[in-house]
């Protein structure tokens, strides 16, 4: 979820013309989901159908996930695919395929998802399940980048000829994309001992996720809460969720409001616009 400028509008409308033939893919056709969907998230907001979703996936209901994302119309759209593509990545509810996950992602950022632009990055970089393209991984990280994720841009700038590539979080993010799920949990469970504020927040995403450990909720949000006050906006917005929907921690509307207010203040674009609908 992100709040576009103009600018950003416009450079959406323009990507089908800059992008790489490399990178396009023919577009995914969306099914029509068939399976019931609850009155309410039918009736809710995008953002709080976004919220709903989240929380069936976090409890293992993928296949519910899935048939509420593909659902969400609007603003939440873009994180909506963006997690679809998710589900085919980690083959969870779905028969893993990174084809489809890749098209996914790539409607994703094309609708303004700088998460799914920056795991394309990632995907054309390191992924063993495709060719690496670089070319088609600077275009993605570069359109991230361009929205804000500093990610990207650390990354982007690690590809340049006199740049570097030994930040840790680089490291671990390759890890991953490379399939290396135990390797980079090690790693980042000593960078969080040591106090690193983005390796517990990269840490809870896999426990919440089940990926290179068990699927632990109540660890992914104390690990969620202790980044959150060391200042990580992704953190922050992450346990916000959480608060929201009861899930990994007891639901707490009022709390998550102070952790999305305090995620918004630091320019984080879901968070903002979280906001922006909850208080309508």
């Amino acid at each position: 979820m992100r709040v576009l400028t103009r600018v950003q509008v416009i450079l959406s409308s323009l990507l089908l013309f800059l992008i790489p033939t490399s990178v396009l893919a023919q577009p995914t056709q969306i099914v029509q989901v068939t399976t019931e969907l609850p009155d309410d998230f039918l009736s809710a907001k995008p953002t709080v159908q976004l919220f709903k979703a989240y929380a069936e996936f976090k409890m293992a209901n993928y296949e519910l996930a899935k048939a509420m994302w593909l659902n969400v119309k609007g603003s939440a759209k873009p994180d909506a695919l963006f997690n679809v593509g998710i589900l085919y990545d980690e083959g969870k509810g779905v028969d893993a395929s990174i084809t489809q996950a890749i098209e996914y992602y790539e409607m994703a950022a094309l609708a303004g998802s700088r998460s799914a632009a920056y795991q394309l990055g990632l995907t054309y970089l390191h992924d063993k399940r495709i060719q690496n393209d670089e070319e088609a991984a600077r275009h993605w990280l570069s359109l991230a980048a361009y929205q804000g994720d500093k990610d990207a841009a650390h990354l982007l700038a690690s590809l340049n000829p006199n740049g570097t590539n030994n930040d840790n979080m680089v490291g671990v993010q390759s890890l991953l994309a490379q399939g290396s799920n135990d390797s980079a949990v090690e790693r980042l469970q000593l960078l969080a001992e040591e106090g690193n504020t983005a390796a517990k927040t990269q840490l809870a995403w896999l426990y919440e996720a089940g990926i290179g450990v068990e699927k632990d909720l109540n660890q992914a949000a104390a690990l969620f809460s202790q980044a959150a006050q060391e200042g990580s906006s992704d953190a922050q917005y992450a346990i916000a969720v959480m608060l929201v929907t009861g899930t990994g921690v007891p639901e707490n509307k009022q709390a998550a409001m102070l952790w999305l207010r305090k995620a918004a203040a630091q320019h984080h674009p879901s968070a903002i616009k979280a906001l922006i609908e909850l208080a309508e």
